[in-house]
C-alpha cells in the first residue's frame, strides 16, 4: 500500500482499490478452490498493478469490475466475470 502522502493524492477510486487490496490476507485465499500459492501471486500482482498503474486506469475510466473482473458481491467461484 502506498505511503500516506501518496494516498492523499489518489482519487477515491484508486484509494478504494488500494485499501480493498490491503484488507486481503495473502495467507487466506478468498475462494474455495483457489490454491494458496496462486492466491499469494494474484494478490501481489493486483497490488503492484494498482500501485503502478491505478491512477492511469482510473483516468481511462476503468472501474472495479473492469479492472478485477469481479462482481461486487460474492456469488460462487466460476467463470471470469463472477466473484468467488
Amino acid at each position: 500500500m502506498p505511503d500516506s502522502a501518496t494516498l492523499n493524492a489518489l482519487s477515491p477510486t484508486v484509494l478504494a482499490w488500494s485499501r480493498g487490496l490491503a484488507s486481503l490476507s495473502p495467507g487466506q485465499p478468498p475462494c474455495p478452490g483457489f490454491r494458496p500459492d496462486e492466491w499469494v501471486e494474484t494478490l501481489a500482482n493486483c497490488r503492484r498493478f494498482v500501485d503502478d498503474f491505478g491512477p492511469e486506469a482510473d483516468r481511462l475510466g476503468w472501474d472495479t469490475i473492469t479492472l478485477f473482473g469481479l462482481l461486487p458481491q460474492p456469488a460462487s467461484f466460476g467463470p471470469p466475470g463472477q466473484a468467488c
